[in-house]
């Protein structure tokens, strides 16, 4: 496995991104599955069945700004990504295991479960819907898309994120949705670079495997930008 720390990347870049490695390991070009770790300027994305209804007003009531709204390929309702919100995508080949999406999916939950863990927060899960809860607020939001069994997105993880986005939509499609950060939590939030480098470790853990940390997310891919 391998995996990267990008940033702050523009949600349609790291979208693309994904799909050129997404293509790379369904065709078995990339021989190792990759996680990839960034934030993003403020987007809603919705899941392929996700109801527009759920988007409350896309315009924010203290300054104005237009939040834009993308409709991508996995599962789940709306959800809010931003700044200080630690993305985590993850794309797996599970045709060399047991092509279980839920399994994966709870292998995600799980790492994310154990760093709470290490900062004396009990994460909690419901049946039935994906992702992770401290104290009856939801801290962790997970949504993958899987074609061909392999894999894209994954999770989302408010570490330091701005929680009054949340109030613009009902956080995957459940009205009075409460959310939560580590911010919150704590009272103040370790940087981003550090959550993604103690998330990589317990990827390792968790996954199974080494993982293999790049600087610089093109080599993680297989042919050169622009190559057919």
């Amino acid at each position: 496995m391998r995996g990267c720390f990008l940033g702050r990347v523009a949600f349609a870049e790291a979208w693309e991104l994904q799909r050129r490695i997404w293509e790379e390991r369904a065709s078995g070009r990339l021989a190792e599955d990759v996680i990839l770790l960034l934030d993003h300027g403020p987007v809603f994305t919705l899941g392929q069945g996700g109801a527009e209804g759920n988007i409350l007003r896309t315009r924010t009531p203290w300054d104005g700004a237009e939040v834009p709204v993308v409709r991508v390929n996995r599962g789940g309702e709306v959800t809010y990504h931003g700044p200080g919100q630690l993305m985590l995508y993850a794309l797996c080949d599970l045709r060399r295991g047991d092509r279980d999406v839920h399994r994966h999916c709870r292998r995600l939950e799980e790492v994310f479960a154990r760093y709470l863990a290490g900062l004396g927060l009990r994460a909690g899960r419901r049946p039935g819907q994906p992702g992770l809860w401290v104290e009856g607020a939801k801290i962790l939001s997970l949504g993958v898309g899987a074609r061909r069994w392999v894999t894209m997105h994954g999770v989302a993880f408010n570490v330091s994120t701005d929680l009054r986005f949340f109030e613009m939509i009902h956080p995957c499609g459940e009205a009075g949705a409460k959310t939560t950060s580590l911010e919150h939590l704590l009272g103040a939030a370790p940087p981003l670079r550090q959550v993604a480098d103690a998330i990589v470790s317990l990827c390792g853990d968790v996954f199974g495997e080494r993982v293999q940390v790049e600087a610089d997310a093109g080599r993680m891919l297989a042919s050169p930008a622009g190559a057919a």
